[in-house]
Parts: C-alpha cells; structure tokens; sequence
C-alpha cells in the first residue's frame, strides 16, 4: 500500500494540510493541551480549573479570529500557546 494521493495529484494530503499555518498552530495547541493534562495530573499532581486548562485553546482561538495567517503572527501564537501553557504549569506547581 502507498502513501494516500488527493483527487489532484499533487501528493498525500497530511503533507499539503501540514503547509496551512492554521493546521499548525492547530498542532501545537493539541500538544500543549495534552502535555499539559498529563504534566497537571501525573507529575504536579493538581487538577486544573477550566479556564487554566483550556488556555491554549483560547489562544488559539483569538488566532482564529485575528485573521492573520502570514508567518511572523504565525510564529508568535504558536510562541504565545507554548508560554502560556508553560506559565499555568509554573503557577501550579508553586
């Protein structure tokens, strides 16, 4: 079996979604939310309040709304989800 080729040829879809900035910060958000979940629960041991456990995901929907889909606002969300998760991780362990 091969690698899945989309109806224009071009190649296997995951590599041409991997090219949306959306798909990508989209990534980094789900890593963030699990790492943080499984950081929260197995090493902290702390159980997050909704809004500390769902920040990243906030982020990432002010990236939505924003509009802005050029490289450098790109780079700074995906920075700003990464901190954020790293800041709540910080504040609960203290």
């Amino acid at each position: 079996m091969g690698t899945p080729i989309d109806s224009s040829g071009r190649g296997p879809t995951w590599r041409r979604q991997l090219n949306d900035p959306q798909m990508r910060v989209a990534l980094v958000t789900a890593v963030c939310l699990l790492a943080e979940a499984v950081i929260a629960k197995n090493v902290l041991d702390v159980e997050l309040d909704f809004m500390s456990q769902t920040a990243p995901m906030w982020v990432f929907i002010v990236y939505l709304l924003s509009g802005l889909r050029d490289r450098t606002s790109e780079i700074a969300f995906m920075i700003t989800i990464v901190l954020v998760t790293a800041a709540i991780l910080v504040l609960y362990a203290a």
